[in-house]
């Protein structure tokens, strides 16, 4: 029934300013941006997931976490704070399964690192 991929969608109070976070920060790839609608997308690195953002005058940050796979946190984690992503906490690992950072982007929608310490 469903096809492969997702889109997380956020609003967002300036488009630029979340274009260049994605963008820049995060080095994802621009694949649509409409200016005068407020609208853009962003393909990030994992196969089949775009990110969309919605400019709006209020914007309430999310506290769901879209999460993404590195193979190694610590590493990814200084890379990410070198270019100014502001991170929440430490490193926060569960034993034998999983380690998780979370950050978040210019209006507070939490985004999060992870990385898988036993294969499923």
């Amino acid at each position: 029934m469903f096809k492969p991929g997702v889109t997380v969608w956020y609003s967002v109070k300036s488009l630029q300013g979340s274009i260049a976070f994605y963008r820049d920060k995060l080095g994802f790839e621009v694949v649509f941006h409409d200016e005068e609608g407020g609208m853009a997308m962003v393909n990030t690195t994992t196969a089949g997931c775009i990110i969309g953002f919605s400019e709006a005058q209020e914007v309430v940050p999310s506290t769901s976490s879209t999460v993404f796979e590195v193979y190694d946190i610590e590493a990814a984690r200084q890379a990410l704070e070198q270019k100014g992503v502001t991170f929440l906490g430490d490193i926060e690992t569960i034993p034998d399964m999983v380690k998780l950072a979370t950050f978040i982007d210019p209006d507070g929608h939490s985004l999060m690192l992870s990385e898988e310490l036993t294969p499923l």
